[in-house]
């Protein structure tokens, strides 16, 4: 690359070369790499096209992940959780031993990469609790435990401190050909030092069944302040994550 100078400056392209301004200073390159033409239809590229339509389907069930995580918890999320769920997305399509490169579907891969992920910037869902709930399926492809009898401890968070707290249970079922079903339920408030084993067992059910979907169990947890009787949920301190996956009827 270099710098264009003179009374006449580019942009575009034309005759081989690349005019373009990059942080206010007017540059000129050569210009490489295929055609469109050549990208979509040489077979010398059949395997960049084939990753490409990988990530993108990475890239969607991304998409859809994070949506149903901020229908169900909203506040304080990664601001790079998108990035970070397509790598994992991505990974996790690599596993299909069933399709070719480029029509990978999450269904066949190696979904087990998914317990665990936290989707808030600042806390650790495993840390605040203690421990993760124990994730089961009652009926299959429907209904699910959460239960948090084993959790014997109050949570924490050194931003939360000893404040009243709330936890939230979700069910989120993915596929790249529809839209995320999402089902959520929230516990009534606890009382700042309360154990999680007092809430036992929480049973949450899709209306119906779902099929050739990933589902995934949410966990999350809000702190609350409460001021002049009125109860404010605290946007620091929270955690919210996946602790188990579903495909097919079988615990990953």
């Amino acid at each position: 690359m270099a710098r264009q100078t003179g009374i006449f400056r580019f942009k575009g392209k034309m005759g081989g070369l690349d005019f373009y301004q990059s942080e206010g200073v007017d540059m000129v390159r050569t210009k490489t790499g295929p055609t469109t033409q050549q990208y979509k239809n040489s077979p010398e590229y059949e395997g960049s096209r084939q990753a490409s339509n990988d990530f993108g389907t990475a890239g969607g069930l991304a998409g859809k992940l994070k949506h149903a995580i901020i229908y169900m918890y909203g506040p304080a999320l990664n601001p790079h959780i998108n990035s970070k769920l397509t790598g994992i997305f991505t990974s996790a399509l690599a596993k299909d031993k069933i399709h070719q490169r480029g029509e990978r579907k999450i269904f066949y891969g190696d979904v087990s990469k998914l317990e665990g992920i936290n989707f808030t910037a600042n806390t650790n869902l495993r840390s605040t609790l203690g421990r993760l709930p124990v994730f089961s399926e009652i009926e299959k492809g429907k209904s699910f435990h959460f239960d948090f009898g084993g959790i014997l401890t109050p949570p924490f968070t050194e931003a939360a401190g000893s404040r009243p707290y709330q936890v939230i249970i979700g069910l989120v079922a993915l596929s790249e050909d529809s839209d995320p079903t999402v089902e959520w339920q929230e516990s009534g408030m606890l009382e700042a030092g309360q154990k999680l084993s007092d809430l036992g067992q929480m049973e949450l059910s899709f209306e119906g069944h779902q099929i050739q979907k990933v589902i995934l169990g949410i966990v999350g947890i809000k702190f609350f302040d409460v001021v002049n009787g009125q109860t404010y949920s605290l946007k620091e301190g929270g955690a919210i994550g996946v602790v188990g996956c579903f495909v097919g009827g079988e615990l990953v």
